[in-house]
């Protein structure tokens, strides 16, 4: 049995994502701020191919493949590191439970 912060009072509690599914269409637009973290739109194309120019070149002896190596590989270990933030933003959100009399989003 979950307790809110605000209201001390354990009946009116549930899940967040459960009561945003439960919610009408006006309803979600107008509590954006209880909304599941959106994915990002990560474009993965990008960074590959520029390791994969990288390392043509890289093959046909350029020293250019060497930067291209290198800027692709940081790119995609930056898109790597966002993924994960987002994961671990939306696993907190299933966690999250929601208060229906005093409307308090914590988790448990």
């Amino acid at each position: 049995m979950h307790i809110c912060p605000v209201c001390e009072r354990s009946d009116g509690i549930t899940r967040l994502r459960a009561h945003w599914s439960a919610l009408p269409p006006q309803g979600r637009a107008a509590a954006p701020h209880l909304a599941r973290p959106s994915l990002d739109d990560e474009r993965w194309a990008g960074p590959v191919g520029l390791l994969t120019v990288g390392c043509a070149l890289l093959v046909s002896e350029a020293w250019l493949g060497y930067v291209g190596v290198a800027g692709g590989g940081v790119w995609l270990v930056s898109l790597r590191d966002k993924a994960a933030q987002t994961a671990r933003r939306r696993a907190e959100w299933r966690r999250k439970l929601f208060c229906r009399r005093c409307e308090h989003v914590f988790l448990p």
